[in-house]
């Protein structure tokens, strides 16, 4: 039985957020206090959860549930489709003690999450004191890299408990021309190094119009190796904004969409093979936004760069929009409860092209009702945020989904 020591526990404004060792998170009323303290499991939590979070104004939790955490800019790669143009590093980045500090303040918040990002994070000549560190702290971990620097010295040093190192791949021939200097040959054996060393590992991909055909491929293999596996359309920022023959377009929809519910099953699978991970927390995120009918970006999710500013999401740090703070400057807990409350305004309701559109009700669920990517796609904040391609690849795996349903 799940006991109380087997959970992380946050106060909220409604509550509690509490996320189970075995991977279940949830929120619950101020009276669960009393079970908390006395020692409780976790089903006899269970007539406490709320089934819906009160919203006000201005909605956010206490602290995020994830903080994406860009360590540097610096990279051995120039991706074509990079959102943040890496290569070199920012100006004025953060030193090692700087980070230690600020991962101090985000654990003291109630950060539950950290995914370290860069550039390459690995590149960083401490990583793996500031892994170490953050670990120490208890966070759940996730390390978003492009392989080039796993190798089994690295391997050596990596957590075993709640860290996922999660490896950028594009397809197979299609890789090299997304990465330029790598190829899918090396990252392929140096995946297959990780799950050896028993690492839990994700392949994450970038959807173009040119490889959904390679991808299958790709998570056929993420099946063979027991590796998680998302991949997410092309989007037209940072680096890819001059690679714009790369965005997806509807003719591969059916292609897509069967990627989409076939990536769905072999998710049910390996969510069954671990407990907390940082994919766990990013579903969560998605279902407070469907809850609240709002972006979870600066509501249940934050993102540091480099030089210590505080943006809602990456898509925001690429784009230079929302940004609240700098951790030089104020506390990240300052940042968090006072900050944001532009991006956190926007609602659904706000945007003016859902009202006529079929995908903002059901059986639909839009996501792309974010300010930045409405004003990248439509020139107006409050316009759709979502391309053709994203529109009818939500028609078409609906349909499936349903149809699936159905025949059950």
């Amino acid at each position: 039985m799940m006991s109380v020591p087997d959970v992380r526990i946050r106060r909220e404004s409604f509550g509690f957020t509490l996320a189970f060792g075995t991977g279940e998170i949830g929120f619950y009323r101020h009276d669960a206090a009393g079970p908390l303290v006395q020692g409780t499991t976790r089903a006899e939590l269970e007539p406490y959860r709320l089934e819906k979070v009160p919203v006000q104004p201005g909605f956010h939790l206490s602290a995020p549930l994830i903080v994406w955490f860009e360590i540097t800019r610096a990279c051995n790669l120039s991706c074509r489709h990079c959102y943040v143009e890496a290569g070199k590093p920012r100006d004025n980045e953060l030193s090692t003690q700087e980070i230690f500090d600020a991962l101090d303040q985000l654990k003291e918040a109630g950060v539950f999450a950290l995914v370290l990002v860069g550039g390459e994070p690995m590149s960083h000549p401490d990583f793996f004191k500031i892994l170490a560190h953050a670990h120490a702290l208890g966070f759940v971990i996730s390390i978003a890299t492009n392989g080039m620097y796993v190798t089994q010295e690295a391997i050596d040093n990596l957590p075993r408990e709640e860290c996922v190192v999660s490896i950028s791949v594009d397809g197979t021939s299609f890789h090299k021309e997304l990465r330029v200097r790598s190829s899918w040959d090396d990252i392929r054996k140096r995946i297959e190094l990780l799950r050896s060393n028993g690492i839990p590992t994700a392949i994450m991909s970038t959807q173009t119009d040119r490889n959904v055909k390679e991808l299958q491929a790709i998570l056929e293999f993420a099946r063979e190796t027991e590796c998680f596996f998302g991949s997410t359309p092309f989007s037209p920022i940072g680096r890819g904004r001059y690679f714009p023959q790369y965005q997806p377009q509807p003719d591969i929809v059916d292609e897509a969409a069967q990627l989409f519910i076939d990536d769905k099953r072999h998710d049910q699978y390996m969510n069954d093979t671990v407990g907390l991970c940082v994919a766990k927390f990013l579903d969560e995120c998605h279902n407070i936004a469907r809850a609240t009918r709002r972006e979870f970006c600066g509501v249940a999710m934050a993102y540091l760069l480099s030089d210590g500013t505080l943006y809602p999401c990456s898509i925001c740090a690429s784009n230079a929009k929302f940004a609240s703070g700098n951790l030089r400057e104020r506390r990240f807990e300052d940042i968090w409860e006072n900050g944001f409350g532009d991006i956190r305004g926007f609602t659904y309701d706000a945007f003016t092209a859902c009202p006529s559109c079929e995908l903002s009700r059901e059986p639909y669920y839009c996501s792309s009702r974010c300010p930045v990517m409405a004003e990248i796609h439509s020139g107006d904040p409050l316009g759709c945020g979502a391309t053709p391609f994203i529109k009818a690849s939500l028609k078409r795996r609906t349909q499936l989904l349903t149809l699936e349903t159905v025949g059950k």
